[in-house]
């Protein structure tokens, strides 16, 4: 007869706990799970980035709030900059003393990593301490580096990253992968463990088309009600087409469409992406940017906007990805803009006429993908905010998470 064990898990993060990537995805995760199913003790680490450092009396009293929802924070330094390897290298070890208390305190015996970077951490310490290893969200990291050309292969970084996927890839007893291009990819490198395609997951409770905040957002921010806003949510460059890249992408649809309105809201310093966009041709009354918004309004902004512009690069790796935006960008009523191979969600948006796909922003054929644009511009909005947010549910909501970590909590906690 199986036994059940102690329901609790350590969960590592690379990003603050306050980041956008964190608080919308993993954070969101914990939260769901322990309001929909038998609660989990989650004992959650987390690279504190100088962004979003808090007062000590602030940071122990979110500690409080947290551990009423059975998530018990412990923040971590998060050490960049100059000697990179060795740093993180002292980070490893720092970490592996810090689970060792835990895990011998509490009885934990799981530890997950959130992303591929985290995963890396958490398999030299589950390896050392004998803990069942979970990677959430595997994507091959080391690749984005090399198709972006900010590593070579010869380099230290990519080769210690690229052996530490693979073996995260292979020695996870539960991994995740957010496409079917990333199931492949884990085939390919041998994983051993169970395997589950989850895309990225949003809550399509807190994500909701909100009608009151789009005509206020739209009057403060000076955007007229007879143009068609296209909104640009995120960073530029690195893993993302430049700023000037985007700029002039957006002067073409400009050209074609002089209905066309451009919002964009980016931690880039907002001198920078203005310029972008005068530099290109476009006047100040057909463009704005601001820069860093509460996560908790982030739906108003999506709202407020008619279209929202994914900006990767179709480069090889990036089929392995799924923009959390896309799933923002559906929840809240809106289509999308897409480029070729971005993970499986061009895909979604030719079959579920959701997006429009184009073979890159920078594609000389510009005019093939445009009659599909305006036809979406033209639709009734009330059925087309009902179309895209039916996808957003059945394909990008959070259910698809809590239920995966429900059928690992399962395997784990019963023996």
């Amino acid at each position: 007869m199986k036994k059940k064990k102690e329901r609790a898990v350590i969960i590592f993060a690379i990003q603050s706990l306050k980041d956008p990537l964190f608080q919308g995805l993993m954070y969101q995760y914990m939260q769901a799970y322990n309001k929909q199913k038998e609660p989990v003790k989650f004992y959650v680490f987390t690279e504190e980035h100088d962004a979003y450092k808090m007062p000590t009396e602030e940071q122990t009293q979110l500690q409080e709030e947290l551990k009423k929802q059975d998530i018990y924070w412990n923040p971590l330094k998060y050490r960049g900059g100059r000697f990179i390897v060795f740093k993180k290298i002292y980070s490893i070890f720092s970490f592996f003393w810090k689970v060792w208390r835990v895990k011998r305190k509490y009885k934990v015996d799981t530890i997950l990593g959130f992303l591929v970077m985290a995963g890396a951490y958490s398999y030299i310490v589950s390896r050392l301490l004998r803990m069942n290893l979970i990677v959430f969200c595997f994507e091959p990291h080391s690749e984005y580096m090399i198709d972006f050309g900010t590593w070579s292969k010869s380099s230290l970084k990519y080769k210690i990253l690229s052996y530490l996927e693979r073996k995260e890839a292979q020695k996870a007893k539960y991994i995740t992968g957010p496409t079917h291009h990333t199931m492949k990819l884990l085939e390919e490198l041998g994983a051993e463990g169970k395997q589950y395609r989850v895309p990225i997951s949003v809550d399509t409770e807190k994500f909701k088309f909100d009608a009151k905040m789009r005509q206020e957002l739209r009057k403060k921010h000076g955007i007229p009600n007879d143009r068609y806003a296209i909104l640009y949510l995120g960073k530029f460059g690195g893993i993302y087409y430049n700023e000037a890249k985007v700029a002039e992408f957006c002067k073409r649809l400009l050209d074609a469409n002089p209905k066309f309105f451009f919002f964009t809201i980016t931690p880039n310093p907002t001198e920078d992406i203005q310029n972008a966009y005068r530099n290109a041709g476009l006047k100040d009354s057909d463009f704005v940017v601001l820069n860093k918004i509460p996560y908790e309004q982030i739906e108003g902004y999506i709202s407020a906007s008619d279209i929202g512009l994914v900006a990767i690069p179709p480069l090889p790796s990036q089929k392995y990805r799924t923009p959390v935006k896309i799933g923002n960008y559906l929840s809240c009523g809106i289509p999308y803009i897409v480029t070729r191979g971005i993970a499986d969600d061009d895909d979604l948006a030719e079959q579920e006429n959701v997006g429009v796909v184009y073979d890159s922003l920078e594609v000389e054929d510009f005019g093939a993908p445009l009659p599909k644009l305006l036809e979406l511009t033209q639709e009734d909005r009330i059925t087309q905010q009902e179309r895209c947010r039916s996808v957003a549910i059945e394909h990008r909501g959070i259910h698809n998470s809590v239920e995966t970590l429900d059928d690992i909590f399962q395997d784990i906690f019963t023996e």
